[in-house]
């Protein structure tokens, strides 16, 4: 499966960027560039459509109104209307931002995965302060074919998998190609969660990450993927053990 291109293509961080951009377009073009991979792959790839973030990632207090929230991801739906094969609520960082997301995506689409962010030092918790658990049982209530966990060192996100395992029975992961690290001093001060995340970072290569991987299936995986820093030799590896 490939995700469409389009995760930073918001209409608020566009207008921040260049005011002249349009998103609906930009994500046209990001899945019709999926459309186009899969055609040329001559193989059986599936599409998953993304709904990212509206604002900056993992900052969920940047987060619009909801009727804001609302009206992207319904736009964002009726461009992937009987065009993908999943929709991807990804790196989602408040429940009320999920929430929104999987409401809409199952409103329109027979399959929806909702993945959950828990970048910083605590796995057990998303960047809004809440309980990963309770966010997960929160969208419980609609139709998901799957809930994830994504864009966290790989030896975090493995105690965020395990929070998902004993609430949700479809679970999934694509971690970054990372582990943290405690050898640095701890950050006293920061805006963004992801300064803790990049100040505690040790890059890890494909078969290190590989080791994860095979954990994760252990644990019940239904979906393995990469996030940051992965790369076509991450999703090889993982593809060879998983056949």
């Amino acid at each position: 499966m490939i995700t469409t291109s389009n995760y930073y293509a918001t209409p608020i961080i566009l207008k921040e960027k260049d005011s002249g951009l349009d998103y609906r377009k930009l994500s046209e073009t990001a899945l019709c560039l999926a459309e186009d991979a899969v055609k040329s792959s001559d193989s059986n790839i599936l599409i998953a459509g993304c709904f990212p973030p509206i604002n900056v990632s993992f900052r969920p207090d940047l987060t619009p109104s909801k009727n804001e929230v609302e009206d992207f991801y319904e736009t964002l739906a009726d461009i992937y209307k009987n065009r993908v094969d999943v929709i991807l609520c990804e790196t989602m960082a408040s429940i009320f931002e999920g929430d929104i997301a999987a409401k809409i995506a199952t409103k329109y689409f027979e399959r929806t995965w909702v993945s959950w962010n828990t970048r910083g030092l605590d796995p057990l918790l998303i960047p809004s302060g809440e309980k990963l658990y309770d966010a997960a049982l929160e969208v419980s209530k609609y139709n998901l074919d799957c809930q994830l966990v994504n864009c966290a060192h790989a030896n975090l996100i493995t105690k965020s998998l395990e929070i998902l395992k004993s609430c949700v029975s479809d679970i999934g992961v694509y971690a970054n190609s990372s582990v943290h690290s405690p050898r640095y001093e701890k950050l006293e001060k920061y805006e963004n969660i992801s300064e803790v995340h990049y100040h505690h970072m040790v890059e890890i290569n494909p078969r290190e990450y590989l080791n994860f991987a095979k954990e994760w299936i252990s644990m019940g995986s239904k979906v393995i993927g990469g996030c940051c820093t992965t790369t076509p030799e991450h999703i090889r590896l993982i593809s060879e053990i998983r056949s």
